[in-house]
């Protein structure tokens, strides 16, 4: 099954997906897992649930019929027709004017919701279930998640879709999905996939798993044991409209990398014991073209980790952080 949330905010879109694709109730192997989100010519990205052989096939074709893209009514008429032939439903975004069209049953479905969604109705509506929770209190348990976007402006819509999925794809109790977050977002020009860094922090001692911790506490957070250089980071492509995204898991040194194959699908690679410096050349060597890895590592490291101050030192959340491996071009001081 698949979960795939999109959501459109102040003219800024977004969408998360999760990577796993299973048969038979059964999870398949992490190098049988694709991507479900898929750009296609014109600053169009479309999201599938259902077949991902005939999803390529569909993706193939419109790229066949249109080099340079479609408007919006010809582009959905397209993708309620394959909906329509193949069960699959999608979702379809446009860069440009942030507009998003669900497709089911071979219909666009109407509303004027500012989220869509598809794929395991069980998983999405654990998905708000996280959701609202986040709205009324915060983390609570043995281990804290700190996500950072290096790419997004505050406010936007990736980084609260990721942080939600996240818990999502984590949840023993929703099979249907699991695997990576991919989280792309449009820009001027189409879209990109965003560069973020989840690490894993310690729960403070002072409060016990069933506490809540609030984002007024006055805590500085750290990470120790299991939890110590644990992090998952998402490394875009330097490039627009490209199929291809990777994964780097920092603790295990496991560098994992969807890209684009013959016939509209994607295929899935990994490559263990890739140190955090070798991240960026591993890419461009074992896919064989110009990865242009934009990435950006970062970890709670003992003994090295830097204190990241409370802007307020009465009260607030402080995290000691450490920089692995930093690849985004910099911006030039005027």
């Amino acid at each position: 099954m698949t979960l795939v949330v999109a959501r459109t905010e102040r003219g800024r879109l977004a969408i998360a997906a999760d990577t796993m694709l299973s048969a038979h109730g059964t999870s398949l192997p992490m190098h049988r897992w694709a991507l479900k989100s898929i750009c296609l010519p014109g600053g169009i990205c479309v999201s599938y649930s259902g077949s991902p052989e005939l999803a390529a096939k569909a993706f193939w074709k419109f790229h066949e019929r249109y080099p340079q893209g479609a408007d919006y009514a010809e582009t959905v008429a397209f993708f309620e027709v394959s909906s329509a032939d193949t069960n699959n439903d999608y979702i379809v975004a446009f860069a440009d004017t942030a507009k998003l069209a669900t497709i089911r049953d071979g219909r666009r479905t109407s509303g004027i919701s500012k989220t869509h969604w598809i794929g395991d109705k069980a998983a999405y509506e654990r998905f708000r279930k996280y959701e609202h929770h986040r709205g009324h209190q915060h983390e609570h348990g043995r281990a804290v998640n700190a996500a950072l976007f290096a790419d997004e402006m505050t406010g936007w819509p990736a980084s609260d879709l990721y942080s939600i999925m996240r818990n999502v794809v984590a949840d023993r109790d929703v099979p249907s999905v699991g695997g990576f977050v991919t989280v792309l977002s449009n820009r001027d020009i189409g879209f990109r996939f965003s560069v973020y860094s989840d690490a894993l922090l310690d729960w403070p001692m002072e409060l016990d798993e069933n506490q809540i911790l609030q984002l007024t506490d006055k805590f500085d957070l750290r990470a120790s044991g299991e939890n110590d250089r644990y992090s998952v980071s998402q490394i875009s492509p330097g490039y627009y409209n490209m199929n291809a995204v990777a994964f780097y898991v920092l603790k295990g040194q496991l560098l994992v990398a969807f890209y684009e194959a013959q016939g509209g699908g994607t295929a899935c690679v990994a490559f263990k014991n890739v140190e955090p410096n070798r991240v960026a050349a591993t890419l461009d060597e074992k896919l064989g073209f110009p990865f242009n890895a934009m990435c950006l590592v970062m970890s709670a490291r003992e003994g090295v980790a830097q204190p990241i101050p409370r802007a307020t030192p009465n009260y607030g959340i402080g995290m000691s952080l450490y920089c692995e491996v930093n690849t985004m071009p910099k911006i030039p001081v005027a």
